[in-house]
């Protein structure tokens, strides 16, 4: 990812950390795959700045019988384990199909280190 933004000519702040993902908590007949940390650039040379910090994506496999309208959430954790933010994307995956979530993390807390993925079936009320 540094190569990538050197080559455009932007510059990244060299105390901006990754956090690592501790764990990804699906229900039964969804998978989650390929899931990945993908921090925003910087805004640099009269380009805006995005309107989220980072996010986190992935692939969602549904091996229901059925569509599935499902909720990831990504909870960002401090070194202690307490969740500092909750952060979601809400995601219809067809029957023996794939989907790709986009999970946009608007702030980042400092003292985060970790995040989580979980998948949970979304509410019909």
């Amino acid at each position: 990812m540094t190569a990538t933004r050197n080559l455009i000519g932007c510059i990244t702040p060299q105390d901006q950390k990754e956090p690592r993902c501790t764990g990804m908590r699906s229900i039964d007949g969804i998978s989650i795959e390929g899931q990945v940390f993908l921090p925003s650039l910087m805004p640099c040379c009269g380009l805006l700045a995005l309107p989220f910090w980072a996010k986190v994506s992935g692939r969602l496999v549904n091996e229901r019988e059925e569509e599935a309208l499902l909720t990831v959430t990504v909870t960002l954790r401090d070194a202690n384990g307490q969740a500092l933010a909750d952060y979601s994307d809400i995601i219809a995956v067809e029957a023996g199909q794939k989907g790709v979530f986009d999970v946009k993390l608007l702030g980042f807390p400092e003292t985060a280190e970790t995040y989580s993925i979980a998948v949970s079936d979304m509410d019909a009320s």
